[in-house]
């Protein structure tokens, strides 16, 4: 299993496992937490919402992505064994060997400790190593500084701005930045893991 995988090689503070309902279901309390409407842009999800929840989740952000089925992984501590968050692959384009991420920590008491950046080297990992992608993407708020500090901690390269390309909860189309990964840029991280 991936999970255990990734649990054997690496000393992290948290892991990634497949979605499930019951972690859906506990990640949905957080969601009206005013610092996640405002870097996510979502209305808060009702405890009945799990569909809607995974359909939000797996949107795409940016026009060149494939139609490959989206692949959305629980971000879990490893202390309690609790959700704190997912991350998901989606916009798989096998042909050109890309997709694009959204990753979110929805429970507050886990940000700003290195958790976000961990599930990002993971979730690289798995799309570089497994899948055998060769460049993994995804977009963010000017505003949200902190994800952009943790994206940059991992690898990945500002390279576009693209304009007014979401729209907020009250109509304002916002710019977002486009942020690019490459798996060669993954190389040393890799080869020291794998000995």
């Amino acid at each position: 299993m991936m999970q255990d995988r990734i649990k054997q090689k690496m000393n992290f503070s948290v892991y990634l496992s497949p979605i499930t309902h019951n972690h859906i279901a506990h990640l949905i309390g957080f969601s009206d937490d005013p610092e996640l409407i405002e870097t996510m842009g979502w209305h808060p999800f009702r405890c009945n919402e799990s569909e809607r929840f995974i359909k939000t989740v797996e949107i795409l952000t940016l026009p060149d992505r494939g139609d490959g089925e989206p692949i959305t992984f629980c971000i879990i501590a490893h202390k309690n064994d609790v959700p704190i968050g997912y991350v998901t692959l989606k916009g798989i384009h096998n042909d050109k060997s890309k997709a694009e991420i959204g990753i979110a920590i929805m429970d507050g008491r886990y940000r700003s400790g290195g958790h976000g950046t961990e599930a990002l080297k993971l979730v690289a990992d798995y799309a570089f190593n497994t899948m055998n992608l060769s460049t993994i993407a995804l977009t963010v708020f000017h505003s949200n500084t902190r994800a952009i500090k943790a994206y940059e901690k991992v690898g990945f390269k500002t390279v576009d701005i693209l304009k007014k390309s979401w729209t907020m909860l009250n109509g304002e189309k916002i710019d977002m930045l486009l942020i690019l990964d490459f798996a060669c840029s993954h190389f040393e991280f890799y080869k020291f893991k794998n000995q």
